[in-house]
């Protein structure tokens, strides 16, 4: 059974998020969800079973380093989680079983940093020191065109990539379960796990907390560890409020087509002010459907996430 067109707008809408946010192995953190959903529900068949050992057979090559542990041990820890939220609330919408499935991922995450440091310390220096190389091969690609001004600016951009890779990690793991989940549903036949449409994307209002916390230990001279968690709070919080945010404002306009959307999305990443100007508008909006639930106000027919 082919794939309808919205399902394959919203598989490319969660590749896209992936790839564009994505600092560790796409393949591995999409596969490994996808595998542990085909073992879990299927479908029962000798191509499924093939699959599922040719993702695993590929995930396992490569050099046994603690990054290499961290590519593989997240997108297991963050499959399994999402498969039993989904067992236990099977109702709910996929970004609110998602992002609980994240948290809990998160959490567990965190306490295996706490109890051995030296685990973290050891991530964090490899992906700096992948960082750097990817600096220095396109440096070395770019030859004589990279003067100095650019290879700063880059430099720039990887040491802040390097400072909030939590929170990229984070968002990219949320695009990579809904890629797997849409790739599963066309599998099985079109079976879906109630992923919905992108003007209905939506979460819980109580994690503006989690933003505020994030600026708060920002603005407070805590310390140089509570500014890198403060700055993965907001950053991660902040791209969930954007894509709220656009949620809104596709609800109220009534939807896009997809030709308009690619166009459209072209466009705005060819003109820099522009899209500049629509993150911010999009963010204040999210925001700001926080408090005034724009979409029940206006559309009152629209349906949850």
């Amino acid at each position: 059974m082919a794939p309808e067109r919205g399902a394959l707008a919203r598989a490319a809408g969660f590749g896209l998020v992936t790839i564009v946010f994505n600092v560790t192995q796409p393949f591995i953190l999409v596969g490994f969800p996808l595998a542990l959903l085909l073992i879990v529900w299927g479908p029962r068949a000798l191509w499924s079973a093939l699959l599922v050992g040719a993702i695993v057979g590929t995930s396992l090559m490569g050099d046994r380093s603690g990054l290499w542990w961290f590519e593989r041990g997240w997108p297991l820890l963050l499959a399994g989680m999402f498969v039993w939220i989904t067992v236990w609330q099977p109702a709910w919408s996929f970004s609110a079983r998602a992002l609980a499935a994240l948290g809990l991922a998160l959490a567990a995450s965190a306490a295996i940093f706490v109890a051995s440091p030296g685990v973290w310390l050891d991530i964090d220096t490899l992906m700096a020191a992948r960082s750097s190389q990817a600096i220095e091969a396109t440096g070395a690609l770019l030859g004589k065109a990279a003067d100095e001004q650019v290879m700063s600016l880059m430099r720039g951009v990887a040491g802040f990539q390097v400072a909030i890779f939590p929170a990229l990690v984070a968002i990219s793991s949320l695009g990579a379960l809904g890629l797997a989940v849409s790739v599963r549903g066309w599998l099985a036949g079109g079976v879906s796990l109630n992923i919905g449409r992108l003007r209905s994307f939506s979460f819980s209002d109580h994690l503006v907390w989690v933003w505020l916390a994030g600026i708060a230990m920002i603005v407070a001279p805590i310390g140089q560890i509570a500014d890198r968690i403060g700055g993965n709070a907001v950053f991660f919080m902040g791209v969930l409020y954007v894509l709220r945010g656009m949620a809104v404002l596709l609800s109220l306009i009534g939807g896009v087509s997809v030709v308009a959307g690619v166009v459209g999305s072209l466009v705005v990443l060819l003109i820099y002010p522009l899209l500049a100007l629509i993150l911010a508008i999009a963010l204040i909006v999210g925001l700001g459907d926080t408090w005034l639930n724009l979409r029940s106000r206006l559309r009152p027919d629209e349906g949850g996430p």
